[in-house]
């Protein structure tokens, strides 16, 4: 009775990191935003168009963003380069800005932290992507700080946003 127990546990412990890899396999692929359902479309300079690359692989990922805004055709385009374990790693950035980011997972949301200096300032995000039960859309929650040193109520550093992403067939 014992031993029926032992395989049972072993054949469990086996297929247990192949569900969690096939969880997060759904992140992978080639994401467009989708401006009417994305906060990002209707800040003070909109992104008019983003796409989103994510390839992931077993230790890490790679995501490449291209998106234009204020008129601008690819305004801004970058590779981060991150292990999944949540060491950073450093990328050079959208004009050659060393970007600091980590990743990790939350359960079945990828979630992915930077830290980069722009014109002085610490300018940090945390973004928090989930995908739909279909695995055609993903949201992400964007959370930006800039660190500007100004104190005060009208002085405010963060932002919230939220944006969603369609999968762009193959």
């Amino acid at each position: 009775m014992r031993h029926g127990g032992c395989v049972v546990l072993i054949a469990l412990l086996g297929f247990s990191p192949l569900a969690a890899g096939e969880r997060h396999n759904g992140f992978s692929g080639t994401w467009r935003m989708d401006p009417a359902r994305s906060e990002s479309a209707h800040q003070g300079v909109p992104i008019e168009s983003s796409m989103l690359v994510i390839r992931l692989k077993d230790t890490g990922l790679t995501m490449e963003t291209t998106r234009s805004e204020g008129g601008k055709p690819a305004a801004f385009h970058e590779t981060l380069n991150l292990r999944l374990d949540g060491l950073e790693m450093t990328s050079i950035g959208d004009g050659g800005i060393t970007v600091t980011a980590k990743a990790r997972w939350d359960g079945n949301k990828l979630v992915v932290e930077t830290v980069r200096s722009i014109e002085g300032s610490t300018v940090t995000t945390l973004y928090v992507h989930a995908l739909s039960a279909n695995k055609r859309e993903m949201t992400i929650d964007k959370t930006l700080s800039v660190q500007h040193g100004y104190q005060g109520r009208s002085a405010s550093n963060t932002g919230h946003g939220t944006d969603v992403f369609v999968r762009v067939a193959k």
